[in-house]
């Protein structure tokens, strides 16, 4: 992986980004993008390689933390940018299904990973 950023959030922020990032690439599998749907999916891996095995206090392989504890994931600047245009596109697609609390939800985390990357001098459009 080439030089990553560190983005704290919790579990369940991060579940919402492996949610979002489940359905993008397999639209775009289908219908779109192969590019894009093997970024999303080396997203999602790395969350998988990085958080599952850490428990908090527990040494050596477990669970996933706790909902509510802090993870700290680092994702390539590309991999962080596709993240906040497919939390965008879900939260969308959440507000045209009447989901507006998803939608919320959802643009509320976009809203924290921009402001992380823009601190890290990342720009974005």
């Amino acid at each position: 992986m080439s030089v990553g950023l560190i983005i704290g959030m919790t579990l369940r922020q991060w579940g919402l980004i492996d949610a979002s990032m489940d359905n993008d690439a397999s639209v775009e599998t289908v219908n779109g993008n192969r590019q894009r749907a093997d970024l999303a999916r080396s997203i999602r891996k790395a969350g998988l390689d990085q958080l599952f095995r850490w428990t908090s206090g527990v040494p050596g392989p477990g669970s996933w933390p706790l909902p509510d504890e802090i993870v700290k994931p680092k994702l390539t600047i590309a991999q962080w940018l596709l993240t906040i245009d497919v939390l965008e596109r879900w939260a969308a697609a959440a507000d045209r299904t009447g989901r507006h609390e998803a939608a919320a939800q959802e643009r509320e985390l976009r809203e924290l990973i921009l402001s992380r990357l823009q601190a890290h001098g990342v720009h974005t459009h």
